[in-house]
């Protein structure tokens, strides 16, 4: 699904997202994570064993928010089938942690880390939908 122009714009900025997830016995589970997006899809690196992981091997769907928290408020959530794969490969997890940290510390953070228990999720957005406010608007009601 092609995302709106603002949320393109929005997604290719560093901004920490919330990966939401359905784990064990229907209960929400929701995580702050770093992401790259990537030809329309929404790429994040994990942990093999992690909740989020095993929730999406079991449901095949996530949701995603990110949200800008000062005026003039904006965000947008993203629901979609999402998969696990391999590991993202070097250069994109290493363009992941520069993309948050900077280039000086993502070449350290990139030297230390073990990538033996990674994997990818990928999530294929089939709806978006953007919220467009600010608290105190005359017009709310």
């Amino acid at each position: 699904m092609k995302a709106p122009q603002q949320a393109i714009e929005f997604l290719s900025e560093p901004n920490i997202c919330v990966l939401a997830t359905t784990g064990p016995g229907d209960a929400p589970h929701a995580m702050p994570m770093w992401y790259l997006y990537d030809d329309g899809d929404i790429l994040f690196a994990s942990g093999r064993k992690s909740q989020k992981v095993r929730n999406v091997e079991r449901t095949g769907k996530a949701t995603v928010v990110i949200d800008r928290r000062d005026p003039p408020y904006y965000a947008v959530m993203i629901k979609g089938s999402a998969t696990v794969e391999p590991a993202l490969s070097r250069e994109k997890m290493h363009a992941l942690a520069a993309r948050y940290i900077g280039e000086e510390r993502a070449q350290r953070y990139m030297a230390d880390r073990d990538d033996s228990d990674s994997v990818a999720i990928r999530v294929r957005p089939e709806r978006f939908v953007e919220f467009h406010g600010q608290a105190g608007r005359d017009d709310a009601g």
